[in-house]
């Protein structure tokens, strides 16, 4: 437990006021013994995620060194995740069902004790800040936008407008809460709650675009498949973007490399010329790179 205490204290001194931050990431396999661990904070809030049993003396341990670090913590929330059953505790203090938390100055709403997804993917925190410069004068789509993240980053670089296409509604309304709460315009604003494969027209007739953001689920049945689907959605680029767009291509899943994503695109839009390749943000340590998030950068020649 040491070292996830270590990783967790140094994060928290290092950041900033309000700030959304990952402290210790398991996941990526770059702690032995720990695969199964994850801990984030949303300022003064800890969320600790566990993907599999923690014993109650473990529980103990991580809970009495967080709460006498001196860092302010005012509350600690476990979930136990078990597949897509989550059960949820407050082990210390009391943690609201609802809190602003900031990213790179801009404020954003999470929700500490929401099962699965709280709302915000810190993951792609330092992507939305390397494509800020962009963003400035551009017309922006966000394709699977969910709580609309990258598209209040675009509005506050200076985009003039922002479409945000997403199946949940309830997902769209919280990325119109984040939009409000950044006193962003919303006449510059979209949302389209529409099924992606069915809905091109709609989406078309607000572009063509100067940037497009792809940020899949890697596997959601019912809505997106990667392996299946995501030549679907670059095939369309041609349709959708103008000419020099930007391409954000995004895609996490530890069974398909950077190597599917880049033969997707010369298969199904050979005119996006490769710009770059974003790293993993360094709060997320992977052992093994090729199996974590994947994020590349195009530029769109008709």
């Amino acid at each position: 437990m040491n070292v996830i205490v270590d990783e967790c204290l140094w994060r928290i001194e290092d950041s900033q006021p309000r700030q959304a931050r990952r402290l210790f990431h398991g996941r990526g396999h770059a702690y032995p013994g720990y695969e199964h661990m994850v801990v984030t904070w949303f300022d003064p809030y800890v969320q600790i995620s566990a993907y599999a049993p923690l014993s109650s003396e473990h529980i103990d341990e991580l809970q009495r060194a967080l709460i006498t670090s001196g860092c302010g913590i005012e509350g600690i929330v476990l979930q136990q995740r078990d597949g897509r059953r989550t059960d949820t505790q407050t082990l210390f203090g009391s943690v609201p069902d609802e809190h602003v938390v900031q990213e790179a100055g801009l404020n954003f709403i999470v929700q500490p004790k929401r099962n699965q997804n709280v709302g915000l993917f810190l993951d792609m925190s330092h992507v939305r800040v390397r494509i800020a410069e962009y963003m400035a004068g551009k017309r922006v789509l966000n394709l699977f936008a969910y709580t609309c993240a990258f598209s209040v980053s675009a509005l506050a670089q200076g985009a003039v407008s922002v479409v945000n296409n997403d199946m949940s509604r309830n997902a769209l309304e919280w990325g119109e809460r984040n939009h409000v709460l950044n006193d962003h315009d919303l006449r510059k604003v979209r949302m389209l709650p529409h099924n992606l494969f069915k809905s091109w027209w709609k989406i078309r007739q607000f572009g063509p675009y100067d940037a497009i953001v792809i940020d899949p689920p890697t596997n959601q049945r019912g809505s997106f498949v990667a392996e299946k689907q995501y030549g679907q959605v670059l095939k369309r680029i041609p349709d959708l973007a103008a000419p020099g767009a930007i391409v954000v291509a995004c895609l996490n899943s530890p069974f398909l490399d950077p190597e599917f994503l880049t033969g997707q695109i010369q298969r199904w839009c050979p005119s996006c010329d490769f710009i770059e390749q974003v790293p993993a943000h360094s709060d997320f340590p992977e052992q093994y790179p090729d199996r974590g998030l994947k994020v590349l950068l195009y530029r769109y020649r008709p």
